[in-house]
This record gives structure tokens, C-alpha cells and sequence, in this order.
């Protein structure tokens, strides 16, 4: 009998555990962090799908009683899938390849019979394709799937897996931050409902218990923000823009996501303040400019709009978000269109609204 080897597979004689471990093969059985576990006649094992967590439990297993430093015959080793080899060398496992997939028996048995994971076939093995060696800026992140975090091969576009018993912090950016950026809302649209809203909710949490670890994150809160915003909770989104502002001052989307909830809140003075920086470390870009004169049109400050918008507008003529605000301007210079002193005053007041066309949000 044998057991097909998925991904790195750690793997003990059923009865040294008996013999060594504390508790034997029942309390080894209720540390494994996963569903991997499989037993034939002789052999126990579970598998992992990074190295690093496959060593990891193996030292715990060591804590236990057992020994994997014995020259020809440790106690337990690891057979790492991809390229079949044993570690530490041992005299007691067979490996062979089988098709596509690997399979290990205790020396001495017949490996007629394979003992496996629903699922498993020679045809496929495992189905993980071998990460390790790859640099990440090679892998473009997709998904997760339980603790088995997807990537595409840039290079081969094959897809790529790599399994984790704890998901980094790093890669619950990701799937959250997805899932957020793929379902934003812009100020004045109806908040998410239904199933779309409780998977960005689910992914606000996610992020802000990435927080708790990494809470000096830019990008975390701006995302926590972002998914607020379209939750509705324009409160919880300004809230998130502004930490992010006070850690990263350089990147424009920050403020230019603040101050639009800000104009939300009627916070049009704050606006400015946030407008005026960002100006002031971007005097050359027509966008930050029109950001700041939309921001002294919902102040009230006409005057510093029209002037702002016309520097910006010098720099690029033809831009339509800057000439739309230039418009807005003149429109309520003249009493066309009532003083706003926040985004709902435009964005009701017209059936095409000013947010559809700010560079607030793109």
C-alpha cells in the first residue's frame, strides 16, 4: 500500500508515533492545521504546500518526541513532490513518480493499493505547480482559495499556487483590496446591497484586521476607505482617507479621495486645507489644481476657484474635467446655480451632476 505525496509531505511510521509521541498518532492527528491527513498499513502523513510550513510543523512534531536526525533511519521525514527528494535521507520510504504525480511506501510493502484525497489522480498529481524558485515579481496575484494562495505566471500565464497555514497580511490585501476596487461606487450613487455588499463589508473587516498588525499601512486604509464609501458609511471612508493622508502625502489619489469625502460631509474649508497641500507638492500638475479649485468652489472662495482653475487650465487647455469646473464656476458667479457647500447640492441639483465629471474620482 502506499499514499500519494501532495505538494510537501511530512511523513512518520505509524508505529513510531505510537511508540514516541506524546499521545500517540490520535494527538499528532489534532495539530495538523489542515485536511491533508492520510494513513496506509504503515505510514501516516500531512502535506503542505509551502516548505516553510511543512519544516515549521515538523518541528513541532520533534517537540513531541520524535526524531528526524537518525543518518539512514529518522523518524520522519519530507517529501517534497515536486522533485521527489527525501529530507532527511532515509532507507525506509520508496518514492516514485506515477504519471503526473508522486507516490511513497514503507520499504518492503506493495505499493498496489494507493491511499489518497479525494480528488487526487495520477493523471493530475496534486494539480500545485512548483512556485518556490519564482521570483513573486514574476507572479501576478488572483485569488485564494481556503489557505492556497492562486497566482498567473506572467511569463507562461500557467496559474500558480502556493499554500500558506496562515494567510499573510499581504495577500489578505489583496483579495480584499479586489474586492473593494472592483466594486467602488462614486459619491451620489446608491451604497452596494445584497450578496456584493456583504463581500465588501467582509473585506473591510479583513483589512482592518490587517491593521491591527501593520497599522502604519497607506494603502490599507485607503482601501478600508474605499470600501466604506461604497458601503454608504461616508463617515468610516473619511475617517480611513484621512489616516491615510497623514501617511502618505505624495501619492494624489489620497487626497484626492479625502476631499471628495469631505465635500460629502460639507467639510468644504478642510478641503481646501487638503487641496492646498497637495497643490503645493504637485504646482505643476493641472489635476491637483482643478482638485483645489473645485474644493474653493464648495468653500465659497470664487475668487481662488476661478484663479486656480485657469492656472490649470493654462497648463492643459483642453482638459474636460477642469473646463467642466470652470463652468460650474461661472454658472454660480452669475446665480445660474445656487452656491454649493457640499457634493449633494450638485449632485441633485442637476440630472447630469458634477461628481460624474470631477477628477475626485475616476
Amino acid at each position: 500500500m502506499a499514499i500519494a505525496v501532495e505538494g510537501y509531505s511530512v511523513i512518520a511510521i505509524q508505529a513510531r508515533i505510537e511508540e514516541k509521541y506524546s499521545g500517540g498518532i490520535e494527538a499528532l492527528s489534532s495539530k495538523v492545521p489542515n485536511a491533508t491527513e492520510l494513513r496506509d498499513d504503515e505510514l501516516w502523513q500531512c502535506s503542505f504546500m509551502a516548505m516553510a510550513d511543512a519544516e515549521s510543523f515538523l518541528l513541532e512534531i520533534q517537540k513531541g518526541g520524535m526524531d528526524n536526525e537518525k543518518g539512514a533511519n529518522p523518524d520522519l521525514v519530507i517529501v517534497n513532490e515536486f522533485d521527489g527528494s527525501v529530507t532527511p535521507y532515509c532507507e525506509w520510504l520508496q518514492v516514485r513518480p506515477w504519471e503526473k504525480g508522486r507516490i511513497a511506501w514503507f520499504e518492503g510493502s506493495n505499493p498496489d493499493t494507493v491511499v489518497a484525497r479525494k480528488g487526487w489522480s495520477p493523471e493530475t498529481g496534486s494539480g500545485l505547480q512548483f512556485a518556490e524558485a519564482k521570483s513573486m515579481e514574476d507572479l501576478e496575484f488572483l485569488r485564494m482559495e481556503d489557505n492556497i494562495e492562486v497566482y498567473k505566471d506572467k511569463e507562461t500565464g500557467e496559474e500558480v499556487y502556493i499554500g500558506r497555514s496562515g494567510t499573510s497580511p499581504d495577500t489578505i490585501f489583496k483579495a480584499a483590496g479586489g474586492i473593494i476596487t472592483n466594486n467602488m461606487i462614486n459619491p451620489g450613487q446608491a451604497p452596494l446591497s445584497g450578496d456584493v455588499a456583504e463581500q465588501v463589508l467582509q473585506a473591510v473587516k479583513d483589512l482592518e484586521g490587517i491593521l491591527k498588525e501593520v497599522p502604519d499601512s497607506w494603502r490599507v486604509h485607503w482601501c478600508v476607505g474605499k470600501g466604506r464609501q461604497s458601503l454608504g458609511d461616508t463617515q468610516g471612508s473619511y475617517e480611513a482617507f484621512k489616516r491615510a493622508w497623514e501617511l502618505e502625502q505624495e501619492n494624489e489619489a489620497v487626497p484626492r479621495e479625502l476631499a471628495g469625502a469631505c465635500l460629502e460631509l460639507g467639510k468644504a474649508q478642510e478641503a481646501v486645507e487638503i487641496g492646498q497641500k497637495a497643490a503645493a507638492l504637485h504646482p505643476d500638475d493641472p489635476e491637483s489644481l482643478g482638485n483645489l479649485a473645485c474644493a474653493y468652489l464648495f468653500a465659497a472662495m470664487l475668487p481662488q476657484a476661478e484663479k486656480t482653475v485657469n492656472a490649470a487650465l493654462k497648463l492643459a487647455p483642453e482638459d474636460p474635467i477642469n473646463l467642466h469646473i470652470q463652468q460650474t464656476i461661472k454658472d454660480v458667479q452669475s446665480g445660474t446655480t445656487p452656491q454649493p457647500s457640499k457634493l449633494a447640492d450638485l449632485t441633485y441639483a442637476k440630472k447630469k451632476s458634477l461628481w460624474d465629471k470631477l477628477k475626485f474620482w475616476k
